[in-house]
C-alpha cells in the first residue's frame, strides 16, 4: 500500500555548512519512518549531500517526480 505522508525536511534557508549535520540527523532519527522526504530545492549542493549522506546509510534516493529535481525520497531499498 502506497503511503501518502511522509516526514520532511525542507532545506530552503539553511546555510551549506549545516548540511550534513541537518541531513543525517532527520535521516537517522527517521530511520524507523522510511520512506521521508528531503526538499533540496534546485541546489546542486543540497542535492550531492542528500545522496552522499543516503548512500552512506546503505539506503536509496530518487526524485518525486521527475518534473521537480528537488524534492527527494528516500527508502530501504531501490526494490520496495
Amino acid at each position: 500500500m502506497a503511503r501518502e505522508y511522509y516526514k520532511v525536511l525542507d532545506l530552503h534557508g539553511h546555510e551549506h555548512d549545516s548540511a550534513d549535520f541537518l541531513i543525517e540527523k532527520f535521516i537517522t532519527d527517521n530511520f524507523q519512518e522510511l520512506p521521508i522526504k528531503i526538499i533540496t530545492g534546485n541546489s546542486k549542493f543540497f542535492i550531492e549531500k542528500t545522496q552522499e549522506i543516503t548512500k552512506k546509510h546503505k539506503l536509496f534516493c530518487y526524485k518525486e517526480n521527475y518534473v521537480n529535481e528537488g524534492c527527494w525520497i528516500i527508502i530501504k531499498s531501490q526494490w520496495f
